[in-house]
């Protein structure tokens, strides 16, 4: 009977949703409900959520920042993508420098905002911190998909074409 109490308890916690109120670096919030099975953004409803996570300093994340650009622009109707800056402390200004200089056209959350949320992915993702790393959830807002390593527009078109 203890070992049912437990494990029931432990499928109750993991299913109960965690809740974040994030700001992104241009002063916007964005309101998290995550399970470790799901996610939903009550400023995106109905739509395909692409959370990158990337650094700012990390060679492969820069390198497939312009297809994540494109990715966005052709499906912006239907996905939105996050980029979550997972490496190292950079101040609002000098990240606004870096998403200008890259013409980033999705919200960006930085390190210090986004460190609660990264941990709890790590917890529940299996992740081990290696980026660039992606959670791709549905429109039923169920995840479908873990990415590892860089994604090119051949690859991220591939994935939203089995959704």
């Amino acid at each position: 009977m203890k070992k049912v109490l437990i494990l029931l308890i432990f499928c109750v916690t993991s299913i109960v949703a965690k809740e974040f109120t994030l700001k992104t670096i241009d002063e916007k919030i964005l309101h998290f409900e995550i399970t470790p099975m799901s996610l939903s953004i009550k400023e995106y409803p109905n739509k395909i959520i692409l959370l990158d996570f990337f650094g700012a300093n990390c060679p492969p994340c820069i390198e497939e920042m312009p297809d994540l650009v494109e990715f966005q622009n052709i499906y912006k109707k239907s996905v939105q993508i996050i980029g979550m800056q997972s490496s190292s402390k950079r101040n609002d200004k000098k990240m606004t420098i870096f998403v200008k200089k890259h013409n980033l056209n999705y919200p960006i959350i930085n390190l210090d905002e986004a460190a609660a949320i990264i941990v709890y992915v790590q917890d529940n993702t299996q992740w081990n911190g290696a980026l660039p790393y992606k959670l791709l959830y549905d429109f039923s807002n169920t995840l479908t998909y873990k990415l590892y390593g860089m994604m090119d527009l051949k690859k991220l078109k591939d994935v939203i074409t089995r959704l």
